[in-house]
């Protein structure tokens, strides 16, 4: 079963986005900000992350840029879900190394896409 983790601190887009994963056979696990999200990162090994960018204690581009350096969790594909979808933030984004960037309110079906091309389904 492949594993994601969420990381976002709106905790109702975050249950909501739990649940949908976890009905589409994903296990899943979440975290309410940046420095929880790497902790997280560490600890579960996900095959994916979908993390928001606006968050206290470290931002998503700030955790992007933190697992980048861990050569233990380097390589899991980071997918941005935020509602900064201005194009210099998605550039940014994308030159840290995000797989994906996309804007919320998320189309469900477009999200559940890029998860699966990520993943190889």
């Amino acid at each position: 079963m492949k594993k994601i983790l969420v990381i976002d601190d709106d905790k109702n887009l975050q249950s909501d986005l739990v649940t949908i994963l976890q009905l589409e056979g994903y296990e899943t696990y979440a975290a309410d900000n940046g420095q929880e999200g790497l902790q997280a990162a560490q600890r579960y090994q996900p095959d994916l992350i979908l993390c928001d960018v606006a968050m206290p204690v470290l931002n998503g581009f700030d955790v992007l840029t933190n697992l980048r350096r861990n050569p233990q969790i380097a390589s899991i594909p980071v997918i941005f879900l935020t509602a900064f979808n201005d194009p210099a933030f998605v550039r940014r984004g994308m030159e840290l190394g995000a797989v994906g960037y996309i804007p919320k309110p998320y189309n469900l079906d477009e999200l559940l896409g890029a998860i699966k091309a990520q993943l190889g389904e």
